[in-house]
């Protein structure tokens, strides 16, 4: 009998959290999903480190890193952008503008989960 050599990797669930969600977000993601939360649209107009103007909405994608990390590179988000874990398990990408309206259309869809 043969094993294959790659293994199907495992779905990765998404959910999509409102501003005053905060803490359901980081527990999702610590126990392994992708939160998509909401955040402040304060940043509207502003340059964003990489050098990109940044246009609402504006979300952080919250999940630990590896998982983070797979979720990025589906969406064409490169690991170095990730923002670093602080006090929690769990780290972010900030994402802004039309791709981020795309995930909130996306999420929004499905009920929030995917």
């Amino acid at each position: 009998m043969r094993v294959p050599s790659t293994l199907p990797e495992p779905q990765i669930t998404e959910k999509y959290f409102e501003r005053r969600e905060i803490r359901e977000a980081i527990a999702f993601a610590e126990r392994g999903g992708i939160a998509v939360h909401r955040n402040l649209d304060t940043y509207d107009g502003r340059l964003s480190p990489r050098g990109l103007v940044m246009r609402s909405p504006f979300l952080h994608v919250i999940g630990l890193r590896p998982v983070l990390v797979k979720w990025g590179r589906r969406h064409g988000l490169r690991p170095e952008w990730i923002q670093p874990e602080k006090r929690r398990l769990v780290a972010h990408y900030d994402v802004f503008g039309a791709f981020a309206q795309s995930l909130i259309d996306r999420l929004q869809a499905k009920g929030g989960n995917s």
